[in-house]
């Protein structure tokens, strides 16, 4: 290895471990294991995830960017709440990237990121049946990762996972297992229709699963988070 691939073999080592505290951290934060008001410490988090601090202070920095946690100055980092009205607004902007999305794993998507797609979906219906709160979340994550990374296109894939990572901890804390399987078969019908090259049903399958998702949220006005 020549001496000068050091320093960029140490900034990609650095980068793979802020990635996996960003993803350990914010695991923490939408299963409320870090709940809304905490503060927390970078030096106990890197103990407690056994990494330096750096990699902890840059997944911090993201977590901040995606309004997961507020930096105060001589206080600390203190997990943010979790509002609905802000949700409202999130779902405005995630409708017409999620049709775009769509349109891109239909035209774009492997025989093999369909596989991934329908095998997650599966997964879903299965985990919503079981009422499982922790299982659900694990899966609906999977899903969209594979449906986001059949888009082939890499601006989108990181503007999804900010909207993703936002709408997963608003659900974990208001979503009521009993809404789990209709939520499931909104987006299995997403599923079948990119499976079958459809462009125009599958953004149908799209407008039908965010209607559904807007009148859950605004039931979440009328009632406290469930943990």
């Amino acid at each position: 290895m020549d001496d000068r691939d050091a320093p960029r073999l140490g900034q990609q080592r650095v980068r793979s471990l802020a990635d996996a505290a960003f993803e350990a951290i914010e695991e923490m934060i939408v299963t409320r294991r870090l709940a809304p008001g905490a503060m927390v410490s970078e030096s106990e988090l890197a103990t407690e995830l056994s990494m330096g601090r750096t990699p902890v202070r840059e997944a911090l920095a993201r977590l901040e960017w995606i309004g997961f946690v507020e930096v105060h100055p001589r206080r600390g980092v203190q997990v943010s709440g979790v509002d609905v009205i802000r949700h409202l607004e999130l779902l405005e902007v995630r409708r017409p990237l999620e049709a775009s999305m769509v349109r891109h794993v239909v035209e774009r998507a492997t025989p093999e990121n369909l596989e991934d797609i329908q095998r997650w979906a599966r997964a879903l219906i299965e985990a919503a049946a079981e009422r499982s709160r922790d299982s659900y979340f694990q899966v609906k994550r999977k899903l969209h990762e594979v449906e986001v990374r059949a888009a082939h296109n890499h601006v989108l894939s990181q503007t999804m996972s900010n909207l993703h990572a936002q709408s997963r901890r608003f659900w974990f804390t208001y979503e009521p297992t009993g809404s789990f399987l209709e939520a499931a078969e909104h987006h299995g019908a997403i599923v079948d229709r990119i499976v079958n090259r459809d462009a125009e049903a599958a953004v149908a399958a799209v407008e039908s699963l965010f209607a559904f998702l807007e009148r859950l949220t605004k039931r979440a006005l009328d009632r406290r988070p469930i943990f």
